[in-house]
């Protein structure tokens, strides 16, 4: 005999529910977040910290070791002007994205395909001097220019201020200048016939450069 079909039929089972998070919780899950946010930006300031750290002491370094190319030991001496004369003058300066230098300080100078060179010219007071080397008691002869290399533009002398310059120096007087043993030239000023110093100037640029970099 047939079972009745309300008995057959097995009735419905109750959907398990979905737990509902409690207010703990969803304090808890809101406080990892802010906790890996902060960490988040904690590393990166603390990288961007690093990066500067590094930029500043590469830039020191090549100060320093600028420094130390740029300006070799002078020595102090008395010259006496036999000729003077006014010419134009030229610089090769190179630069490589956005370092700039003089060439005489390219690490590699033989590889010049890497380089962008260009020449600057300026106006230059042109001295035949000669000297006595305190190392050999010997008299030398040597040139002396002012300036000795190129100046910012901004503030590179003239044909007038180079030729004013050339009457400051008489001729067969002798001036006090600096000499560096094995180098054929002398410096017969001292950075104070100009309103910029080219060793600075260069230095400076350099130090920027790095610490853009």
């Amino acid at each position: 005999m047939d079972a009745p079909e309300e008995m057959l039929t097995s009735p419905p089972q109750p959907s398990p529910s979905t737990p509902t998070p409690t207010k703990r919780e969803m304090e808890r899950s809101r406080s990892r977040r802010r906790c890996g946010c902060v960490m988040r930006r904690f590393l990166q300031l603390l990288t961007v910290v690093i990066c500067m750290a590094a930029s500043l002491v590469i830039g020191v370094f090549a100060f320093v070791g600028g420094s130390s190319i740029a300006t070799p030991g002078l020595l102090r001496a008395r010259c006496k002007i036999i000729s003077s004369s006014v010419d134009i003058r030229s610089a090769k300066v190179c630069e490589v994205g956005l370092l700039r230098y003089e060439a005489e300080h390219l690490f590699y100078p033989s590889e010049r395909r890497k380089f962008r060179c260009r020449h600057d010219y300026y106006w230059a007071s042109v001295f035949e001097v000669e000297y006595i080397d305190y190392a050999s008691g010997r008299t030398k002869f040597a040139l002396a220019e002012a300036p000795d290399e190129a100046l910012p533009v901004d503030c590179r002398p003239t044909f007038g201020v180079a030729w004013s310059l050339k009457n400051n120096f008489k001729l067969n007087r002798t001036y006090d200048c600096w000499y560096t043993p094995g180098f054929p030239k002398v410096n017969i000023y001292r950075d104070n016939f100009f309103r910029c110093q080219p060793v600075d100037h260069f230095h400076t640029k350099m130090l920027k450069r790095y610490l853009i970099l």
